[in-house]
């Protein structure tokens, strides 16, 4: 044995060692301590006619065995500028502790705070924040080796950015597994010509929002720009680029603190796992109770003019693409004979015995036509979530 490999064979055999002996330990006090912090996720819109959106929550103790942290429910929660103490209100519309206020145009020379009473008597307050302004979007662009990567590029001629967060908005079409061009609306068949957008049902399109963290800086290069930073990664035959695929993505500046903030939340989610991964630090935050000023409070409140850019891919340019079809229409979408027409058929539809069919084709013409039905998922792409809604971007 080498004495090279001899030392690497000792240092294998300790660190394995080491790790046999390593037991889970969730000490009671910690286990079952009431930990329940506020957690303020958001930033201050400060974008033309734009609305802002803060969700609250409250953290989970180690003990806990919920997977989702409990919302913060009837808070009442504001935006106060610094320079004539005007407040913006935010609103839980949904009663999920998600607050949005109406679109405002708040003023980027201005500092603005965040305030927040909650139920049980507490309230919080931010520490003004100037206005970061974003450098416009250079582009968002896509390249494909197995996978399909997205890239965003920018630049700051003024070199006011140089700290950057970004998050997106993906939005995807998905159509039905079967083409129909005909409708069955209680008794009365409509055909593809009558119906309206609201009506068909062969194209669905689905839209999800980034849930990782993804920040960037140009602080050690001479110069305030950024060059194909990683947005996100579509994995080969993913059916998201089944059709046609579109990413939002929103760039938004940060100032230093509040980037030393999001980089240590990104390197605690998304970097742990390991005994040698860096190992969670207590996180600063600009959010402070005043009942109790020692209380930790989750959250860094910025206030950004954010800029975005949009990317279409269609089905037709990315290769090696095989998506699995939504249904199997061979084994899940059989074909029925719906019966002979009545006499004023097509306008009248005799009632099929299984509801889970619909007509969606027609055979022959005239009084020897034939209607056809098959499964109702099968020319529903609701059957794959989404909206028939066309987004009025496509």
């Amino acid at each position: 044995m080498s004495r090279r490999f001899k030392k690497y064979f000792i240092r294998f055999f300790l660190v394995a060692a080491f790790a046999s002996c390593v037991k889970k330990y969730n000490p009671p006090s910690i286990q079952n301590a009431n930990n329940n912090y506020l957690v303020v996720d958001g930033f201050i819109n400060a974008g033309p006619n734009q609305p802002s959106t803060f969700i609250l929550s409250r953290t989970r103790n180690l003990g806990d065995s919920s997977m989702v942290d409990p919302p913060e429910l009837n808070a009442i929660i504001s935006i106060v500028d610094q320079s004539s103490g005007n407040s913006y209100p935010l609103v839980d519309s949904n009663n999920i502790g998600t607050y949005t206020s109406a679109p405002q145009n708040l003023s980027p020379l201005d500092q603005y705070q965040i305030k927040i009473y909650t139920t049980n008597g507490d309230q919080y307050l931010s520490d003004f924040v100037p206005v970061k302004i974003s450098a416009p979007i250079d582009s968002v662009t896509w390249s494909q080796d197995i996978n399909v990567f997205i890239f965003v590029n920018t630049h700051d001629p003024s070199d006011n950015s140089i700290y950057y967060k970004w998050d997106f908005v993906e939005t995807w079409e998905h159509d039905a597994a079967i083409t129909t061009y005909i409708q069955a609306v209680g008794d009365t068949l409509i055909f593809s010509g009558g119906a309206t957008p609201s009506e068909q049902t062969d194209s669905c399109w689905s839209s999800d929002a980034s849930n990782s963290i993804i920040t960037g800086t140009s602080a050690a290069l001479k110069q305030d720009v950024i060059s194909e930073q990683p947005i996100t990664t579509i994995i080969q035959d993913d059916p998201k680029l089944a059709v046609r695929y579109s990413i939002l993505v929103r760039q938004i500046p940060l100032t230093e603190a509040a980037f030393n903030y999001w980089e240590l939340i990104e390197k605690n989610s998304q970097q742990l796992g390991t005994l040698f991964d860096p190992q969670p630090s207590q996180l600063p935050s600009n959010i402070h109770s005043t009942i109790n000023p020692n209380e930790p409070v989750i959250g860094y409140i910025s206030a950004a003019a954010p800029q975005e850019g949009r990317l279409f891919i269609n089905a037709s340019q990315v290769s090696n693409w095989n998506p699995p079809p939504p249904i199997n229409t061979t084994l899940s979408c059989p074909v029925v004979y719906g019966g002979e027409p009545t006499e004023d058929w097509p306008v009248y539809v005799d009632p099929y015995p299984d509801s889970s069919y619909t007509p969606y084709n027609v055979g022959g013409s005239g009084i020897v036509a034939t209607l056809y039905l098959t499964r109702k998922k099968c020319v529903d792409c609701w059957a794959q979530g989404g909206s028939t809604v066309r987004p009025s971007y496509w």
